[in-house]
């Protein structure tokens, strides 16, 4: 473990590799500490780097933290960004984009509270926020040209609005998330899933349209 902290200082401040070493510390630190209780120096300890390393790739701490959260959350969105760009039946596929979201989060469950977390300090904090508006403008828009394109189609009625559906779809995950955290025992992240695209397409039935 020394030997490898070592030659984490050894790469210096202005190396690629210290970059990507701070981004995970910053990962871990805010796992393990919180948001709130995360500091520039347990970062830099656990990144094997100088204190200097922050300020040299990322200008604060709080600029390497918001990377850190939603750079890693932006990275585990595109498979399903991926989904909706497929081919095949607008609802599987807005289903399917739905279900990769939540499999990522359960891929790693710790990671899934400190973006819960992030969330709510995103709407404290502007730095926060923009991070957090760039990646529910890039999700949503996608979902909503779904969406738009499942109108056309005649999945679902004319009376569904894409982009506040689309903001519908997206708090659904993250209530979906906080459930199966809040109750591990609780029904299956994919079955809730499953059953809200069933409620949306049922109003194809509903003679709204």
């Amino acid at each position: 473990m020394n030997d490898t902290v070592h030659q984490r200082r050894a790469r210096g401040a202005g190396s690629s590799d210290t970059r990507d070493e701070l981004l995970r510390a910053a990962r871990h630190c805010v796992r393990e500490h919180g948001l709130a209780g995360t500091t520039s120096r347990q970062i830099a300890a656990q990144a094997g780097a100088n204190l200097a390393a922050i300020t040299y790739h990322f200008g604060s701490k709080d600029e390497l933290i918001a990377e850190a959260l939603f750079g890693e959350i932006e990275r585990r969105v595109r498979p399903a960004l991926a989904v909706l760009d497929g081919e095949g039946e607008p609802a599987q596929l807005m289903l399917l984009a739905v279900q990769e979201l939540l499999t990522e989060f359960e891929r790693s469950k710790r990671d899934t509270l400190v973006y819960l977390e992030a969330l709510l300090m995103a709407t404290r904090d502007a730095r926060y926020r923009r991070r957090a508006l760039k990646l529910y403008r890039g999700v949503g828009d996608a979902l909503a040209s779904m969406i738009d394109d499942m109108i056309a189609d005649g999945v679902i009625p004319t009376w569904v609005e894409p982009a506040p559906m689309a903001s519908l779809v997206l708090s659904v995950a993250n209530g979906i998330a906080l459930q199966t955290r809040l109750d591990p025992r609780g029904p299956d992240h994919s079955a809730m899933a499953a059953q809200f695209a069933g409620l949306l397409l049922a109003a194809s039935t509903s003679g709204g349209s």
